[in-house]
């Protein structure tokens, strides 16, 4: 917010502030400081620099987070602002830890795939290049077919011909060959792995080989093709039964398979 020399800036907050809280960079150049039950009045000081800057924080007196607030002051000679209400939406402390520690798997699952997609680069293809970024390890890529265990599908938008779990070093994959019945063609846009309890899997971004034509009468067999949804995993984690749930860009055609394991 902009400050003008002796032009007093008033912060009203809807919080009651805490006594001796007030925090002021140079507050020895300001003309006066006055603090308040719920207001901060700051003098600017009578000389400054046309962009100079300057910090101010205060803390609230409840135990609600945010605890405490900081503000910028930037010196201006015409745009001086006299009153500035604050508005604090307090949020229980517990919501914030919540969010810190999404925020953690969240970067730490970003980390993963970053030191992947170097790794892809820096090796080559085919199994030379699965064995070079441990993917493989000693017992390989297993894969399970999971077409005789799987939920049968109901209202999909596509027939599933074959469905595979697998496990590799650090990840795990679900391998759907579907057919598309419909009319349109059909792309994979997003899909999620949804845990017994709730819990969800975040996918590296989707593979498909290529979009799924729509099946044409005079052709025996329908169009066919493969969608890998791959979600970074350790040994023990991804244990237990999983649903999968792929759309397409308008969300409107969904595929949704149950029973989903991993080796």
């Amino acid at each position: 917010m902009c400050i003008s020399p002796d032009v007093p800036l008033t912060l009203r907050f809807n919080a009651p502030l805490q006594p001796g809280s007030e925090k002021l960079e140079q507050r020895e150049r300001f003309g006066d400081v006055a603090p308040g039950q719920t207001s901060l009045m700051l003098v600017p000081p009578e000389t400054m620099g046309t962009g100079e800057r300057f910090r101010v924080g205060v803390c609230f007196a409840d135990n609600a987070a945010p605890a405490c607030a900081t503000f910028l002051l930037l010196a201006h000679p015409g745009l001086g602002m006299r009153e500035v209400k604050v508005s604090r939406q307090p949020s229980p402390v517990a919501y914030y830890q919540q969010v810190a520690r999404e925020a953690q798997d969240e970067n730490q699952r970003l980390r993963e795939e970053v030191r992947r997609l170097r790794a892809e680069r820096e090796v080559p293809e085919g199994m030379r290049g699965a064995v070079a970024s441990g993917w493989m390890g000693t017992k390989g890529i297993a894969c399970t077919e999971l077409m005789g265990k799987r939920t049968p599908p109901k209202g999909n938008a596509l027939d599933s011909e074959q469905v595979f779990g697998c496990r590799a070093n650090g990840s795990v994959a679900v391998l759907v060959d579907l057919t598309n019945p419909g009319t349109e063609p059909w792309t994979a846009a997003g899909a999620v792995l949804r845990g017994a309890q709730g819990e969800v899997l975040k996918p590296l971004p989707l593979w498909q080989s290529a979009p799924l034509a729509p099946n044409r009468p005079r052709i025996d067999s329908p169009s066919r093709g493969r969608v890998v949804v791959e979600v970074v995993a350790t040994e023990k984690e991804a244990r237990g039964t999983y649903t999968l749930t792929l759309w397409d860009a308008e969300q409107q055609r969904t595929v949704t398979l149950g029973n989903i394991t991993f080796p």
